[in-house]
């Protein structure tokens, strides 16, 4: 009887935020009722390449290494389970971005350990490379057709001078309010989903503020003085 042909599914995650957490629960999905010896976990520190059966493991072998401290970044893990033919499960965490590959002889098993593990990276925020673009981009589509709505009457208006210039003054403040909201909004949103990776703690959740980190907090209050004093400025010259 032949063999049954083997089913492979992969699928890459991008901006994924993922702690020990998310990481607990990705690696129990993937070894469950794995055989012994056939799931290892690994990394490359330097020129070390580490392995090791469980993340504990590679953990402490990893902090044991001299030129390791506490605050050396992991830059790079993969998870592998290997029973040949029969199942096999990759993982690979690296730059914010998780790659996934399922193979096996059974396409329910296939799909499912594909489907659950798609599931836990989507809440940790893990998506198609373009999908948090497109609402910008319609934003700042919705918003510029707003400052060309200024800014079209006051360059077509033909009354007197004064009142140009008036005018013209005003669609500059609006485009100085429109435009930097916007730019900060952006900014804001991607500082806070920005992705994370940290082997040994759990990702900071809840709130845009909460998530962004101390210097992304002084930058902001710092922007929004500047911008409300550019505003007065300006409004004050009208």
């Amino acid at each position: 009887m032949a063999a049954p042909p083997v089913i492979a599914r992969t699928a890459t995650y991008f901006h994924a935020r993922v702690g020990r957490t998310e990481l607990d629960k990705v690696f129990l999905v993937a070894g469950e009722g794995a055989p012994a010896g056939t799931v290892s976990v690994r990394c490359t520190v330097g020129n070390a390449h580490l392995q090791e059966d469980t993340l504990d493991d590679l953990n402490a072998a990893r902090a044991a290494l001299p030129y390791v401290s506490d605050r050396t970044p992991w830059t790079a893990l993969t998870f592998e389970r290997d029973e040949g033919a029969a199942r096999y499960v990759s993982i690979e965490f690296e730059d914010g971005v998780v790659t996934v590959t399922v193979r096996s002889g059974d396409p329910i098993w296939t799909h499912g350990q594909a489907h659950r593990l798609g599931e836990i990276l989507e809440e940790a925020h893990g998506a198609a490379e373009h999908r948090y673009r497109i609402p910008q981009v319609r934003q700042t589509a919705l918003l510029m057709a707003l400052v060309l709505m200024i800014w079209v009457p006051s360059m077509t208006y033909a009354g007197p001078r004064d009142f140009y210039d008036y005018l013209t003054q005003i669609s500059g403040v609006g485009v100085l309010v429109l435009g930097g909201t916007q730019l900060v909004r952006e900014w804001v949103n991607g500082r806070a989903d920005r992705p994370v990776f940290k082997v040994t703690e759990d990702v900071q959740w809840g709130s845009t503020w909460s998530r962004l980190s101390s210097g992304d907090r002084i930058a902001l209050v710092s922007a929004v003085i500047a911008g409300l004093t550019l505003i007065a400025t300006a409004a004050a010259l009208i």
